[in-house]
């Protein structure tokens, strides 16, 4: 009874290892451990993502009190959610994603008087020359992805042509730029602080 015990526990051990192994068996074409069906992240309604930029200045009046200027720039951007995955199942969300995030960034400049538009195009000029190469720094590789413009792709192309149409022309970056000062810049010196 134990030898027919073990023989069935080999029978059964070697069968289900034949069925993730196309050497063993090979009238299997692909092993199951390597199918994968496509996923998608998807977050609960009503999350977002809010970019904050924060300026502090402090003004002595006399020592040791003083005041403290504050300006700060929040950009809500909300997450996709089940049903909005669902809807573009198929398509490139990311060419989306990417200009509602540079329109919700262009309003939040404008909204300080400056010229957002031009702010915005500015950041996606520098972040073809300014950023380190992949892999080299996560802070470089989120503003790359966040920042650039793949325009040689038709989905991208169909995308911003409504909104962003100076990205389209092929020297874009060569003109002149209504931005006082460099975002990334900006963004880039505060990596390099340390504290």
């Amino acid at each position: 009874m134990k030898a027919f015990l073990i023989f069935i526990l080999l029978t059964t051990i070697l069968e289900c290892g034949c069925t993730n192994s196309t050497d063993i068996c090979p009238n299997v074409k692909t092993s199951l451990g390597s199918i994968r069906k496509r996923r998608h992240l998807t977050f609960p309604d009503g999350s977002t993502v809010v970019l904050t930029i924060s300026l502090v200045k402090a003004f002595l009046t006399h020592a040791p009190a003083g005041w403290n200027l504050a300006i700060e720039i929040d950009v809500i951007y909300p997450l996709p959610d089940a049903k909005f995955t669902n809807a573009h199942f198929r398509r490139k969300l990311h060419h989306r994603q990417k200009r509602e995030f540079w329109e919700r960034l262009q309003n939040a400049i404008d909204s300080h008087s400056l010229n957002g538009r031009a702010c915005v195009i500015r950041i996606i000029c520098e972040a073809k020359s300014h950023l380190a190469p992949p892999g080299k720094s996560l802070v470089h590789d989120l503003l790359r992805a966040i920042f650039t413009a793949p325009i040689h792709e038709e989905e991208f192309f169909d995308e911003v042509r409504d909104s962003y149409r100076e990205l389209l022309e092929p020297n874009f970056c060569n003109q002149i730029n209504d931005c006082p000062f460099s975002i990334l810049d900006f963004i880039l010196s505060m990596n390099k602080q340390k504290y």
